[in-house]
């Protein structure tokens, strides 16, 4: 009876330590949420960062954009001095009064007046969201996340400029063309990034340079240093940089 008993005790036991191990294994595998970040009142900019998950809820995709900007070629290990370069960033920009003080309206506001928002990203901007506080830029930083299928860069693509039409389509062919210079005139370029891509860029072995659909761009130095705090490296899967 003694023996009988121990058997059944081991197996329950055993069987305790199988589902531990199970649980932990779907816990490292499952997408770990960022928290939410008190942002103060005083804050002076916001951005966003929509993402996507794979069917192993597994960060996925993330939607960057390209825009000219001035900045230090030794910071992006090019060489010496500054000038314009083209660099990928996430959305973000400055609070307005229109905001009223609202970090979401601004980052919601920001991505619209920037990219035009082709796909409607921007109804996704409500309700309880990740965030984080980029102390260093006073920058409330919204993570959103949004349906695998809408991760398309279809909207996002510049047409090509109208041909010539027949003068009888004169004002037609002027609505077109005003239409495709307001869309290039946008100053974002947004582009879905594959987070192994941008895990590579960060490397310090790597080049700095993120591969994406429209070439290989570097990545922004305060967008790279935002990516390498502490909170927002893990959520990455990247190694923090300790300081």
């Amino acid at each position: 009876v003694r023996t009988h008993a121990f058997q059944s005790v081991k197996w329950l036991l055993g069987l305790a330590v199988v589902g531990w191990g199970v649980t932990r294994l779907y816990q490292r595998r499952t997408q770990r949420p960022l928290r939410k970040s008190y942002i103060p009142e005083d804050y002076r900019a916001a951005g966003v960062i929509f993402y996507t998950l794979d069917r192993a809820k597994q960060l996925c995709k993330l939607l960057l954009a390209v825009e000219e900007r001035r900045v230090s070629f030794r910071e992006l290990g090019v060489g010496s001095g500054s000038g314009q370069k083209r660099v990928l960033l996430f959305p973000q920009g400055k609070r307005e009064p229109e905001d009223e003080g609202d970090y979401l309206a601004t980052a919601r506001r920001e991505f619209i007046e920037e990219t035009g928002d082709p796909s409607n990203l921007a109804r996704h901007l409500k309700g309880e969201l990740g965030r984080t506080w980029y102390v260093a830029a006073k920058m409330a930083v919204v993570f959103c996340e949004v349906p695998s299928e809408e991760a398309t860069m279809d909207a996002f693509k510049v047409s090509a400029p109208a041909k010539p039409a027949p003068k009888a389509r004169r004002q037609q062919a002027r609505k077109q063309e005003k239409e495709a210079h307001q869309k290039k005139a946008l100053p974002l370029q947004p582009v879905w990034v594959d987070v192994s891509d941008l895990r590579s860029a960060m490397k310090p072995s790597d080049t700095g340079e993120v591969k994406t659909e429209i070439g290989p761009f570097y990545l922004f130095p305060v967008s790279r240093k935002f990516f390498q705090i502490a909170e927002v490296s893990r959520w990455l899967g990247v190694p923090p940089v300790r300081r």
